[in-house]
């Protein structure tokens, strides 16, 4: 059976982490699971999930030696621990911040899922009064030892019943390991400052790499899924577009401020020369038709919430 096929007995089980319906259609089986897409809210999700036990054992082979399922991402999380203005994701951070500070201007800021700490490094030197949360013992002694940042270490729902408000809270490539997207969008909503702004980046579902790799997926009858897994991996449980996640936004009753279409900068990936140079020219054509491969988003809570009262 290849992608598109009827639900099978063995999805009876798959429930949509965003709006809760359970007749998926699959668009590809791949070797560990299966991509489907929701009929209701098209959102597009991984089934079945690895268990939290296996997600933690990867984040942290790959915060302390770059190994995972995929090879061209060795080198991805090594530039998370150096602040120099020659890092890729230091002129990323900064960029981000530039967009942000257009909305808010600097206080107090929470960075979910924060790693070694490097975005709140930077954003301390423009100001903002930094706090972070991570499940990741390995990354986040780096941000204490280090950068010297006053991180927790655990996960975001329990932090955020402490009723604790911030002026900005960011989730960089948190909102796909969500196992319930909302939940935590919510939480995110309840912490949020009045005028406060809300910063998310993730993967772009609608992008120019699924349409190649897929096409050679069907032309070979599901045989050749490499391609497919380059993108769709088991640590993303969600892959959102810009319309499901202005869904899911909005039914965590946060407004859509901002959206950009971005592309992974090529310096952070283990790439060899030839793929390179592909990727170069796909990334191109991605500019001109909009398909970037990741997603930025800036979000506020909704007039509508913000005007009920308290209690």
């Amino acid at each position: 059976m290849v992608a598109d096929s009827p639900p099978l007995s063995e999805l009876t089980q798959a429930i949509c982490p965003v709006c809760g319906a359970t007749d998926p259609k699959r668009r590809y089986r791949l070797t560990d699971f299966s991509v489907l897409a929701c009929r209701s809210c098209q959102q597009v999700f991984l089934w079945p999930l690895p268990s939290p036990e296996k997600i933690r054992e990867m984040f942290s082979q790959l915060y302390t030696s770059g190994a995972g399922s995929v090879p061209e991402l060795k080198s991805y999380y090594a530039f998370t621990y150096e602040d120099s203005p020659s890092n890729p994701l230091v002129q990323l951070y900064e960029t981000w911040l530039d967009r942000i500070e257009r909305h808010r201007s600097p206080g107090r800021l929470l960075d979910i899922g924060c790693g070694t700490g490097l975005f709140l490094a930077v954003a301390r030197r423009r100001g903002w009064e930094p706090f972070g949360i991570d499940e990741s013992a390995e990354a986040t002694s780096h941000a204490r030892d280090h950068f010297g940042l006053d991180v927790w270490v655990g996960e975001f729902s329990a932090f955020a019943a402490e009723d604790r408000q911030f002026d900005a809270i960011t989730g960089w490539d948190i909102i796909e390991h969500a196992r319930d997207p909302v939940r935590l969008l919510r939480a995110i909503q309840r912490s949020l400052a009045p005028g406060a702004i809300c910063g998310l980046s993730t993967p772009n579902e609608r992008n120019i790499l699924d349409p190649i790799a897929g096409t050679l997926y069907r032309l070979t009858a599901g045989r050749l899924k490499v391609p497919l897994e380059k993108f769709y991996i088991e640590q993303h449980f969600l892959y959102f577009s810009p319309k499901t996640l202005a869904q899911a936004l909005t039914q965590a009753c946060l407004e859509l401020v901002q959206l950009e279409r971005e592309e992974t900068d090529l310096r952070r990936l283990t790439l060899a020369p030839p793929m390179r140079l592909v990727l170069r020219g796909l990334f191109a054509v991605a500019r001109v038709r909009g398909l970037e491969n990741r997603l930025f988003a800036l979000a506020r809570a909704s007039e509508r919430q913000s005007q009920q009262p308290t209690h």
